[in-house]
C-alpha cells in the first residue's frame, strides 16, 4: 500500500516536471526539496523547451491548469482577491476552467457497489456519458422508474488521495516562500491555504453537499420565486449525489428569458432580493452564484445549483455584520473602525489615522446622493484593499460574502444596467434598524451582558481563591496595609446589591424573552416592574458613590 511520503515524492515529481516545463525551476534552487528529486528527472526536464512566448502570469495560469484539480480550486477560489494578488495574475486565475477529460468508469457498476442496491430496480435509463466532467467529480443523467429526470453527481476515483498529497506539497511552498520573502510572511499565505483546505474538503464531500441543499430548502419553504431542487438521500452517500434535474434558462441569457416570457429586469431584482436575503436572514448562502449555476426555470423561478461551496455565517457574525451596515449608513468612523477589528481574525494598524481616512473615504461612496448608483463591487474591492494595507484578516467566510455580492451584482446589472441594488437593500435596512430600536432588542443585549456580568462576579470567589492559594504556597509576596475599614464596608454592600440588581435584571431579560403576559405595549409588566425596580437600586447606588466622593 502506497503511503503517504511516497504519494508525496509522485506529485513532487511532477510538481518539478511542470514547474520547469514552464521556466519556475528557479523556485527549487532556493530551497532544500531539490535534494530528494532523483537526478534522472532533473535531467529530463532539463530538455523541455521553455514556453518563452507567455508572460509569467499567463505561464502560473498554465501551471495551475496542468497540475489538476487542487490547483485550480485554489486558483478560483481567489480569483478575486486584488488585495493579495496583482491585476495581471487575476485575470489570468479567472480563465481558469474547472474542466477536465472524462474518467472512464461503470456507473451502474459504482452505483450497485456504492449504494448497495441493484440499479434497475430504480432507475429507468442511465446515461452512461458524462453531461459534465469537473476536476471533482462527473455528472451523469437518468430517468427514475417514477418518470423523474435526475442528475448523478459522482466522485472521481483516488481524488481524495491527490488533494491530500497536493495540500502537503503546497504546505511545503508556503513555508519555502515565508521563509524567502517577508512580504509572503505579511499576506497571512499559512492562514490562506489552511481555509482553502478545509474549504475544499467541504466541497468534496457530497453528502455535506446533500444536507446544503436540504437546509437550502428548508430556508426558503415559504417563498414562491425560488425553486430548490429535490434530493434523494437513498441514493446518495459522501461518493454520489442523486438530485432532480434542473432544466431552465441560463440566467444571463437575456433573450431566451424574454422569450419564454419574463423581464430580466425584474429576474436581476429577484436574484439580487434573493442573495440578500440568504446573507441577512438566513445566514447560509450560495458562495459561488456564478451565471452557470443560476438558472431561470419555466415557471419564472430563480434556481441555484451546485451548493459544494456554501458560506455560513454565525449568530455573532451577523450581528457584527449589521453593526457594519448600520455604523456605514451613519458614516461612525470610529465605531466602524472597532467593529472591523471586532470582525477580524488578527490586525496589525500601524497607522491609526491613515485607516480613518481610507474608510472616510469608503464612506463617500455610499453617500446619500449617489445610492442609485453605488457598485458593490468596487465598494468590495476597496475594502478588501484597505484590509490588505492595514494587515487586517478576515474570516474566510466574509471574503466568500464580498465574492458572492460582486458577481450577484455582476448578473444584475447584465440584466438590467440601471439596477437600483439601494432600493433592492432598503427593506433590509429598515428590517435591521427597527430591530435595533425595538424594546426586546434592547432587552436580549441587556439580558447577555449582564449575565456575562454575572458569571464573572460568580468566578470571583474561584479566582480569590485561587490568589490564595498562591499565597500560602509562598508564590506571590503581598505588602499589605488595612486603612478605611467602613469604606471597605461601603464597597461590599454596593457589591451585594450590584449582584441581586443583576439578577432582578437576568429574571426580567428572561420573562421579557418568554412573552409573558399581562403585557403593557407589548412588553411583559412583570418583566418590565423588574427592570424599573433595577433602575431604581442602580440609580441609588450611583447617588451613593457620587455622595462618598463629594465627602
Amino acid at each position: 500500500m502506497e503511503t503517504n511520503n511516497s504519494k508525496k515524492l509522485k506529485r513532487t515529481g511532477k510538481l518539478l516536471r511542470v514547474l520547469t516545463k514552464y521556466g519556475f525551476e528557479d523556485i527549487f534552487d532556493r530551497s532544500n526539496i531539490q535534494k530528494i528529486i532523483p537526478q534522472s528527472v532533473k535531467e529530463k526536464n532539463q530538455q523541455i523547451e521553455r514556453i518563452s512566448s507567455s508572460s509569467v502570469y499567463e505561464r502560473i495560469r498554465m501551471v495551475m491548469e496542468e497540475l489538476g484539480p487542487t490547483y485550480v480550486k485554489f486558483g478560483q477560489m481567489f480569483s478575486n482577491r486584488t488585495d493579495l494578488f496583482p491585476k495581471e495574475l487575476i485575470i489570468e486565475l479567472q480563465k481558469l476552467q474547472d474542466k477536465v477529460g472524462q474518467q472512464p468508469i461503470n456507473i451502474r457498476e459504482k452505483l450497485e457497489v456504492e449504494l448497495n442496491i441493484i440499479p434497475n430496480d430504480y432507475f429507468e435509463y442511465i446515461d452512461e456519458k458524462p453531461l459534465a466532467s469537473a476536476s471533482m467529480a462527473q455528472v451523469f443523467t437518468a430517468v427514475l422508474k417514477n418518470g423523474e429526470k435526475v442528475a448523478l453527481k459522482i466522485r472521481r476515483e483516488n481524488i481524495k488521495e491527490i488533494l491530500e498529497s497536493d495540500l502537503l506539497i503546497m504546505k511545503d511552498l508556503v513555508e519555502i516562500l515565508e521563509n524567502y520573502d517577508q512580504k509572503y510572511k505579511k499576506m497571512n499565505l499559512s492562514h490562506i491555504l489552511d481555509t482553502f483546505g478545509h474549504s475544499i474538503h467541504r466541497e468534496l464531500s457530497l453528502s455535506g453537499e446533500l444536507a446544503n441543499i436540504e437546509r437550502f430548502h428548508h430556508n426558503f419553504r415559504e417563498v414562491s420565486h425560488i425553486y430548490v431542487p429535490t434530493v434523494y438521500r437513498g441514493l446518495s452517500n459522501d461518493n454520489i449525489l442523486c438530485m432532480e434535474f434542473i432544466q431552465g434558462i441560463k440566467i444571463t441569457d437575456k433573450d431566451q428569458i424574454t422569450v419564454a416570457g419574463f423581464e430580466p429586469k425584474k429576474v436581476a431584482v429577484v436574484g439580487f432580493d434573493l442573495y440578500m436575503k440568504q446573507i441577512l436572514e438566513h445566514g447560509f448562502f450560495h458562495a459561488d452564484p456564478h451565471p452557470g449555476n443560476i438558472f431561470v426555470t419555466h415557471n419564472g423561478e430563480i434556481a441555484f445549483i451546485d451548493f459544494g461551496a456554501m458560506g455560513t455565517l454565525l449568530p455573532n457574525d451577523r450581528e457584527l455584520l449589521e453593526d457594519f451596515f448600520v455604523q456605514l449608513s451613519q458614516k461612525n468612523i470610529k465605531k466602524l473602525i472597532a467593529t472591523i477589528k471586532e470582525m477580524s481574525l488578527s490586525y496589525a494598524v500601524t497607522n491609526e489615522r491613515v485607516l480613518e481616512r481610507g474608510v472616510s473615504e469608503l464612506i463617500e461612496m455610499t453617500d446619500a446622493g449617489s445610492l442609485k448608483n453605488i457598485n458593490l463591487k468596487e465598494i468590495a474591492e476597496r475594502f478588501r484593499l484597505l484590509f490588505h494595507d492595514n494587515q487586517i484578516t478576515l474570516p474566510e467566510h466574509f471574503y466568500l460574502l464580498l465574492k458572492g455580492i460582486a458577481q450577484i451584482e455582476g448578473i444584475g446589472r447584465h440584466l438590467d444596467p440601471d439596477l437600483d441594488v439601494y432600493s433592492v437593500m432598503q427593506p433590509y435596512a429598515n428590517k435591521i434598524f427597527r430591530k435595533r430600536i425595538s424594546p426586546k432588542y434592547w432587552f436580549s443585549k441587556s439580558f447577555n451582558k449582564l449575565n456575562n456580568a454575572s458569571e464573572s462576579l460568580l468566578s470571583l470567589p474561584d479566582d480569590i481563591k485561587d490568589v490564595l492559594h498562591k499565597i500560602q504556597n509562598n508564590e506571590i509576596k503581598v505588602t499589605h496595609a488595612i486603612t478605611g475599614l467602613d469604606q471597605v464596608r461601603k464597597t461590599a454592600d454596593r457589591l451585594v446589591f450590584a449582584i441581586i440588581i443583576s439578577a432582578l435584571s437576568i429574571g426580567s431579560a428572561v420573562l421579557v424573552m418568554a412573552d409573558m403576559p399581562p403585557k403593557i405595549y407589548g412588553v411583559p409588566v412583570l418583566g418590565f416592574f423588574g427592570f424599573l425596580i433595577s433602575a431604581v437600586l442602580g440609580i441609588s447606588i450611583a447617588i451613593s458613590i457620587l455622595r462618598t466622593k463629594s465627602n
